[in-house]
């Protein structure tokens, strides 16, 4: 028996030896950026501050975009979008957003429903679709699905195992949602985060404008803001984009790959692909309101609590900001502005964010340009 148990762990052992060289083999050290010794600047200072949270998060790449009082005051990357090419990131890389791209899919719902006459509190029906107003979604409110109180919800675990892992178009994908649509249990209609709210959202304005979701978005959001480096992809991965997410392994202060894999494409509620260039646009065009490119849109948006419809709210520095988080699989973001303070900022890392690294970086930078 004793001889039993020692040949077990003999292999228990091997096996545990060679897992991990393996984890070791296929990961990476934290990536090393000396912050500058002496600060002269703003841009020196904001500098120091993102390489220096490289080291202490463990963060392959970070990128930020600050726009104040309608200029941008900062806008770098820092480390690689890819470890094993070393490829640099830079401001014009091609990076995921996640679920900042529900502000875009807002903005674009708002921008066509307003030239059609519809309000956010219409209900889908008055879309004129048939296969939408003979199913049990007819009833709901865009504002419902905007504000995540559809009582739609996204599949648990166990419907993801047993359904098929291929990708699927948004179209088909809608077709099949709207026929058998996954809600919350025992009737709940309150708060209830979703991406099918949003995903919903892009099929039902693709097939009322019978136009592609992509090309919609280009023509109502990222052409009219001069963001000509985005869009909703409808294949992944492309050529392109090169870059890789990562997240912590067991093996300490080392990092390897995390894959995305999108159930649905193009997918309104995180497949936007984009520029942090891009995103200092956006930013720009958020604070100027109701006299920038989605003036139209924001007013489509407005509810009674100033929180445009689909966009988040949180606090920093004792002010209110609006925006949105984003953070899928290896990939973490957020954008957020304060009309209180004429300021938005907009940080990205090919990184999991298991820490709060996006929320104590943005406090740390924007601390440092408004003391």
């Amino acid at each position: 028996m004793k001889q039993k148990i020692k040949v077990f762990l003999a292999v228990l052992a091997f096996w545990s030896a060679l897992f991990i060289i393996w984890e070791w083999w296929r990961s990476f050290p934290r990536v090393r950026i000396k912050p500058a010794a002496k600060v002269n600047s703003m841009q020196e200072g904001v500098d120091s501050i993102l390489q220096q949270a490289m080291s202490t998060y463990l963060l392959p790449s970070v990128s930020v975009a600050i726009v104040k009082k309608g200029e941008v005051v900062y806008l770098d990357a820092f480390g690689y979008e890819n470890l094993d090419t070393k490829d640099s990131l830079t401001v014009d890389s091609k990076i995921l957003v996640a679920s900042i791209s529900k502000i875009f899919t807002a903005l674009g719902v708002a921008g066509t429903l307003q030239k059609s006459g519809i309000s956010a509190t219409d209900s889908l029906a008055a879309l004129g679709l048939k296969d939408i107003n003979t199913s049990s979604l007819a009833n709901l409110q865009f504002g419902d699905l905007l504000s995540h109180t559809s009582g739609l919800r996204d599949k648990n675990f166990r419907e993801k195992i047993m359904s098929s892992s291929k990708t699927q178009t948004l179209h088909d994908w809608g077709v099949g949602f709207q026929k058998t649509p996954h809600t919350t249990d025992y009737g709940y209609v309150g708060y209830f985060y979703a991406d099918s709210n949003f995903d919903l959202l892009g099929y039902l304005l693709a097939e009322s404008e019978q136009d592609d979701f992509s090309t919609l978005m280009q023509r109502e959001v990222f052409a009219s803001s001069g963001m000509l480096n985005s869009e909703f992809v409808n294949i992944w991965p492309i050529e392109e984009t090169g870059i890789t997410g990562y997240q912590k392994t067991f093996l300490w202060k080392r990092i390897g790959p995390k894959k995305i894999k999108f159930q649905i494409l193009p997918s309104p509620s995180s497949g936007l692909v984009t520029t942090t260039k891009d995103m200092s646009l956006a930013l720009s065009h958020l604070l100027k309101g109701h006299a920038g490119a989605y003036s139209e849109a924001l007013s489509w948006l407005d509810t009674e609590d100033e929180i445009p419809l689909g966009f988040q709210k949180i606090q920093l520095l004792g002010a209110d900001w609006i925006g949105h988080f984003g953070g899928q699989a290896g990939y973490s973001s957020l954008l957020f502005y304060s009309n209180e303070t004429d300021t938005g900022i907009f940080l990205f890392s090919n990184s999991r964010d298991e820490q709060g690294f996006r929320t104590e970086i943005a406090i740390q930078v924007l601390s440092y340009i408004s003391p």
